[in-house]
């Protein structure tokens, strides 16, 4: 590959997206500040703030050679996720036979690396092509770079749209256990919505922290999804903490549409029926939260997750809890069905 020209995922010949923190080092999900704000009342969260879930890079080249070196933070080791979708990254390019992205390539490496440098591209015809890369669900990145033939062009390109959706959620929400970036949920949505979706995954630390609110309030959001229960839910801090989280979030933008999920079910609920009541329990909360907050002329509503997952349920997750790549798309679908309307109310 030293024939190939490197470009930093920084520079201006690439679009961006998927954090607000993509001008300091890294490729983070919250600011240094945000993260040093966050810290003392979740550490865990702030830590998390450092991966690169929902991050995507977008660009147009006429190279028939495509490549990346990364540089990771650390070495793979889930036991419920790929090696792919925890630390490579997965490119697709635009393709008018399915009239959306398709999948071209994944970038599969040395099983104890924490760098690598993998060709991705499959192309011989040296033509114009739109190209979509989603970086690592469960890693920090601290470096990419993009390899392209010496005398391509390169250029970034975005969306028809400038609205953006954020999500702030667990582990699920996170990408756990997808078996690549692209299809952790939140990616899914963004490629159906022709939108920017901001991913606030926060495995097993979702608490609605005020903080957190404040931290999300501060971004230009469109429309916010929670959907926290599967952290918050587990003992009293979701009705302890959700509405001063919401109060937090909608002081600092109060014209986003909010959407309050319940959580999809999991294996244990057909067997565990404080389990199941405790679920039951969190969904009366969010609705009468979202009752709460409408009457006070707030876009919030309620949506339930508990329905997303039809028939033998326990079949679109991987280890019980977290979704695979089936439950993901049917957690996208929900997703998308109730925001679309908002995009299409607020486009002009």
């Amino acid at each position: 590959m030293s024939a190939l020209v490197w470009r930093s995922g920084k520079d201006a010949a690439f679009a961006r997206f998927g954090s607000d923190a993509l001008h300091e080092e890294g490729y983070c999900r919250l600011t240094r500040e945000e993260r040093d704000f966050l810290r003392p009342v979740n550490d865990g969260a702030a830590w998390f703030g450092e991966h690169s879930a929902g991050i995507s890079l977008r660009f147009e080249t006429d190279s028939v050679s495509l490549a990346v070196r990364v540089v990771l933070r650390g070495k793979f080791d889930m036991t419920n996720m790929t090696q792919i979708a925890q630390c490579g990254l997965d490119l697709y390019v635009w393709d008018d036979r399915v009239n959306g992205f398709a999948l071209h390539e994944v970038a599969r490496y040395d099983f104890d690396a924490t760098r690598y440098e993998v060709p991705l591209s499959h192309f011989t015809e040296k033509k114009p092509r739109r190209f979509l890369i989603h970086l690592p669900l469960y890693m920090a990145v601290d470096a990419l770079e993009i390899g392209l033939d010496r005398d391509a062009y390169v250029k970034p390109y975005g969306f028809e749209t400038d609205l953006r959706i954020g999500v702030y959620g667990t582990s699920i929400t996170h990408g756990c256990a997808a078996s690549r970036p692209g299809l952790a949920y939140t990616n899914i949505l963004s490629r159906r919505l022709g939108c920017e979706t901001l991913n606030f995954g926060f495995s097993g630390v979702a608490f609605l922290e005020r903080e957190m609110g404040e931290i999300l309030g501060r971004r230009r959001l469109d429309a916010l999804a929670v959907d926290a229960e599967p952290n918050a839910g587990v003992d009293e801090r979701l009705e302890r903490n959700a509405e001063g989280f919401l109060e937090a979030f909608l002081s600092r933008n109060g014209r986003a549409s909010v959407v309050l999920f319940s959580r999809v079910k999991f294996a244990l609920d057909l067997y565990d029926g404080a389990r199941a009541a405790l679920a039951a329990r969190c969904a009366e909360h969010l609705r009468m939260l979202a009752e709460k907050f409408s009457r006070q002329g707030y876009d919030v509503r309620f949506a339930d997750g508990g329905n997303i997952f039809e028939g033998n349920f326990t079949e679109y997750t991987t280890d019980g809890v977290h979704p695979n790549d089936m439950g993901m798309a049917a957690i996208a679908a929900l997703y998308e069905r109730e925001f679309r309307p908002v995009l299409r109310e607020r486009t002009p």
